[in-house]
């Protein structure tokens, strides 16, 4: 999954998604931009075309009258968001159809999103970032525990994916630790061309997945 934030405010940025959305397909794009609503439908409305045509995803952050409305395939729950229940009850009332993420810190958390019924889980922060100064990763081990309270708590439980510093040379050992995907931002848009680079991790993980399978005689996840 790939984060975009000021990177679709305005034409360039928005051709900028639309060249990764292409060059990688398929591809889910978390749109986390801090915009006023209209905007926020307008971009999500715009980048459907897009996704529709590469089989992608867009994920509306904390949203979901948006994500609804603009026919975005999923919203993020941070924690300031709806709760994974009450999100539920939205979409069902409004006869729509839209995954639901839950962004999770620790075990307690990821066990509470599963048996609230969220589809995926996006865990952080695996390695320190930017984004988070003064906050320590909690490394890959928190991936194994989340992963293995998730399945204790449900056994279809959601797919854990790993955000917070990860790069191209981080992808193997949180995938080993039980990592379904990862969440991507700066590793893409700090690159000379975020396409290639977002191609280049995609390969990566699919290697990984491979690699993987054969070992275990099945996958669990991508």
């Amino acid at each position: 999954m790939l984060v975009s934030e000021r990177e679709v405010d305005g034409p360039a940025g928005l051709a900028a998604v639309e060249r990764v959305m292409e060059h990688t397909a398929p591809i889910a794009v978390h749109l986390r931009a801090r915009l006023p609503t209209r905007r926020l439908f307008e971009i999500t409305a715009e980048l459907g075309s897009s996704a529709a045509r590469t089989r992608g995803w867009l994920v509306v952050n904390g949203r979901p009258d948006v994500a609804l409305a603009a026919g975005a395939r999923a919203v993020q729950l941070g924690r300031t968001a709806l709760g994974v229940k009450e999100t539920r009850r939205m979409v069902e009332a409004c006869a729509g159809r839209l995954a639901i993420g839950a962004s999770v810190h620790d075990a307690e958390g990821a066990v509470r999103a599963v048996r609230d019924g969220a589809d995926y889980l996006v865990l952080g922060t695996i390695y320190a970032t930017p984004s988070h100064p003064g906050r320590a990763g909690s490394g890959p081990a928190a991936v194994t525990g989340v992963v293995a309270a998730a399945v204790r708590a449900a056994p279809t439980a959601a797919p854990v994916l790993a955000i917070g510093g990860l790069w191209a040379e981080r992808i193997d050992e949180v995938v080993e630790a039980g990592a379904y995907g990862i969440v991507v931002g700066r590793a893409v848009w700090s690159a000379p061309d975020p396409a290639r680079a977002a191609l280049d991790l995609r390969r990566r993980l699919d290697r990984r997945w491979d690699g993987r399978d054969k070992d275990t005689g099945e996958r669990t996840g991508a």
